[in-house]
């Protein structure tokens, strides 16, 4: 905002005294063509007959407008990209004058199987139209124009924020693409089964190119649930996540959870769940733990407890080395037993907002490429900042290992795993088995018992 004046005073005195602030011409000879009309038939993704039949229809409803499209289609610039800011009586005449060409344009072209850039057709033409409608005025009489410079941000970043949808809720974040649609539709379905009617439940799914058909199907589930709000926010908003480095079964989607601090700054807490879970309890019990001033609360996680006891290999920018040196070299974490496992994390987001945290996950998460990605960027940052939830709130379904690699665990931490099975709050169906996928896995009928009576029933 400092930068580039986007501040009350700085567009006030912009705008004052003039009818329209427009960008500065663009050349279309740096595009390698001669004048607009031969920019648009050049255009890799424009067919010059849909411009020709715009052309036709502005002629035929105002014929007083052909000198200025002849200037215009003759001229080697123009006013590109469709943006502007105007007096309030030209921008209606405007809209007007627009609006009745492309109600007439409609009749005129048809698509011919445009792919989606050739779909912004009417995009392209308005812009076009734009600069006719601007010519005409010129020539009509004295028009006072300021032009500015166009500012190209080529490493934006989110930065707003969601509002609350209830004064008093428990606040749900999911994250998933549209591969794992199903298993949120499972998890959702179990969150309403569970959840107190007493509270209200505000579920944000942060999404990344779900369908709009699974959107409808999810939001189905909730629709007649007073109490509960279901929202979609499109994780590619956070221009960080590009090009993030991924492995096995993991995508993308799974840092948009380092952004929660940002995202949900105006909550205090929020209970992020993995999207292959489902859940046995009310997640609402969650908001009651007390965190102080750690940064989350967790379950301690004990397959990496396996790992650093039986020297499983790690492989991250910084070398292949024994997961308990990674540990300590990499992730700074003098104790291995602080590992937390990132299926389900209450996040202290007023704690965070106080200390900034969301700055140094990103510091951490630009730095390097780590063993468990984000789970460990988040271990990184939040060590011996943990409030530990018992093993019942992340029960692993135990991917085929159930039988030889949790019994080889402390023999304590044993014990806690079985007794947990035997009262799960959240199942996570973690690792490369998914119940959706095959009915070999353990806690099967938990999952499947939330897909009778969705649209997903006939595709499992």
């Amino acid at each position: 905002e400092k930068i580039f004046g986007l501040n009350e005073e700085t567009i006030q005195r912009c705008v004052e005294g003039i009818d329209i602030l427009l960008p500065k011409k663009w050349s279309v000879t740096a595009a390698g063509s001669k004048n607009n009309y031969d920019h648009y038939e050049r255009g890799e993704y424009l067919h010059i007959r849909d411009y020709q039949a715009a052309i036709a229809i502005v002629e035929k409803l105002y014929p007083e407008y052909s000198a200025a499209i002849k200037t215009f289609n003759d001229a080697s610039d123009g006013y590109y990209t469709n943006m502007f800011v105007m007096r309030k009586d030209i921008f209606v005449d405007y809209s007007e004058w627009l609006f009745s060409i492309l109600d007439n344009l409609e009749d005129a072209i048809s698509m011919n199987n445009y792919n989606a850039q050739e779909k912004r057709v009417i995009g392209h033409i308005a812009e076009r139209l734009f600069n006719i409608y601007i010519i005409k005025l010129q020539q009509d009489g004295e028009l006072k124009v300021k032009e500015l410079q166009r500012t190209f941000v080529s490493n934006e970043t989110f930065n707003g924020a969601l509002n609350p949808v209830f004064d008093s809720a428990v606040p749900v974040v999911i994250s998933f693409d549209d591969n794992y649609a199903v298993s949120g539709g499972a998890l959702i379905n179990s969150i309403v089964r569970h959840a107190d009617k007493n509270k209200n439940y505000d579920i944000v799914v942060l999404e990344n190119k779900v369908s709009y058909l699974n959107k409808t199907r999810l939001v189905n589930l909730t629709s007649a649930h007073p109490n509960i709000s279901l929202r979609f926010f499109d994780v590619n908003a956070f221009t960080e996540i590009n090009g993030v480095h991924t492995r096995a079964h993991f995508s993308a989607s799974t840092y948009a959870r380092l952004f929660i601090p940002q995202l949900f700054r105006r909550y205090d807490k929020v209970v992020f769940i993995d999207s292959d879970t489902v859940v046995k309890a009310d997640l609402g019990e969650l908001l009651d733990v007390p965190l102080g001033n750690n940064l989350v609360a967790a379950v301690k996680d004990i397959v990496m407890e396996g790992f650093v006891k039986f020297s499983a290999m790690s492989a991250s920018d910084d070398g292949v080395m024994p997961a308990g040196e990674y540990l300590q070299k990499t992730l700074n974490m003098n104790n291995p037993d602080e590992y937390f496992q990132a299926g389900i994390i209450v996040f202290n987001v007023k704690q965070m907002v106080e200390e900034n945290t969301f700055a140094e996950l990103m510091r951490v998460l630009k730095a390097k490429k780590y063993w468990f990605l984000d789970q460990d960027i988040m271990n990184k940052v939040f060590y011996s900042r943990v409030t530990f939830l018992p093993l019942e709130w992340n029960v692993y379904h135990g991917n085929g290992n159930t039988d030889d690699f949790f019994p080889n665990l402390k023999f304590a931490t044993y014990m806690k795993f079985l007794a947990a099975r035997k009262k799960p709050k959240m199942i996570h169906y973690a690792g490369e088995n998914k119940p959706w996928n095959t009915e070999k896995v353990e806690f099967y009928d938990d999952f499947i018992e939330h897909i009778p009576n969705t649209s997903w029933e006939m595709e499992i």
